[in-house]
């Protein structure tokens, strides 16, 4: 378990370093590089939940990560010692976790400075601005989602499927 943990803390690390970056680099000066369409890195300040989304309040949304922090930990030990790959989707959303609700307790925002363009088309014209620790939830949600999903849902079925298991339910 340690060794995953260790990819939380390396994330958190990262992240935290990156945002220090984007405050002295960044803040109070205009995207660059200028005239980036399609990528750019642009400070933002972050006061509601991802993707800047604000129908739940603050508060309600730092308790809900602080409970999640709880069942990331406990997912964590469940999974150490089967494969590999929830594992490692779990510790890259609690790195994620730890990246930004500390920031969000003690400045009541979080840093944010990746953007993106988007398809006009679209809900938006530019991807909501965002950050490693933004990156590291959504990369480790589709590792563990794709593991619980295809792999171990796949497993199961096969396992219900097989008349020679005759263990209980």
């Amino acid at each position: 378990m340690l060794k995953y943990l260790s990819i939380s803390a390396i994330l958190v690390i990262v992240d935290h370093a990156t945002k220090y970056w984007a405050i002295v680099a960044l803040k109070g000066k205009p995207y660059w590089p200028e005239g980036g369409s399609l990528f750019r890195l642009d400070y933002a300040e972050n006061y509601n939940m991802i993707f800047s989304l604000s129908f739940i309040p603050m508060p309600l949304v730092n308790t809900m990560a602080i409970g999640a922090i709880g069942l990331l930990f406990y997912l964590l030990y469940q999974y150490k010692d089967q494969h590999v790959l929830p594992s490692i989707g779990l510790a890259f959303i609690l790195g994620g976790a730890f990246g930004n609700i500390p920031e969000r307790l003690i400045r009541g925002y979080v840093v944010d400075f990746f953007s993106f363009d988007w398809p006009d088309w679209l809900f938006f014209t530019r991807w909501p601005t965002f950050n490693i620790a933004d990156t590291a939830v959504n990369v480790g949600m589709i590792l563990y989602l794709g593991y619980v999903f295809f792999i171990e849902g796949k497993a199961n079925k096969i396992k219900a499927a097989d008349p020679s298991d005759s263990t209980p339910l």
